[in-house]
């Protein structure tokens, strides 16, 4: 029962990341006020690894029916920008991955993000898109590395 425990603690950790982004698009794209759901995804991220950390991971039930609730109240806040969030996820990931030698470069800056950082600064002046994207991965790769450092560092300790 503990390790099931243990993989529903890391789902809902993913569940409240994807939470935590639908929000975000639904206040960019609306003119609704989501800062409660953003600011309760934001406490029951921490919360989260926090109990992880503690090795609680009975609350991690919690922790899922909390980010369930809120990916199913999103269509509540408005519908039309729920789908439209839907159907900008295809497109996007098919905007991101068409170019194949910046994807390489982006994925090398995410998941060695000190290449990232330095190619940002090496290609700022000359190349400033591609040092955009690079700088943005190293920024994602840095943030979900410190995160997973964390959720593991809680499961196991």
């Amino acid at each position: 029962m503990q390790v099931f425990l243990m993989v529903l603690s890391v789902i809902t950790l993913f569940l409240t990341g994807y939470v935590l982004v639908y929000y975000a698009y639904l206040n960019k794209h609306t003119e609704r006020d989501v800062s409660f759901f953003l600011s309760v995804g934001i406490i029951s991220m921490v919360m989260n690894l926090v109990t992880n950390t503690m090795g609680v991971f009975v609350l991690s039930w919690l922790y899922l029916i909390i980010a369930v609730a809120f990916a199913a109240l999103g269509f509540a806040v408005s519908v039309p920008a729920t789908v439209g969030f839907y159907t900008s996820i295809g497109p996007y990931f098919k905007r991101k991955f068409t170019s194949g030698t910046l994807i390489i470069w982006q994925i090398l800056s995410a998941v060695c993000f000190p290449v990232g950082i330095v190619l940002f600064f090496v290609w700022y002046r000359t190349e400033h898109n591609a040092a955009r994207e690079c700088g943005k991965c190293a920024l994602w790769g840095m943030l979900i590395t410190l995160l997973l450092l964390w959720a593991i560092l809680g499961l196991v300790l």
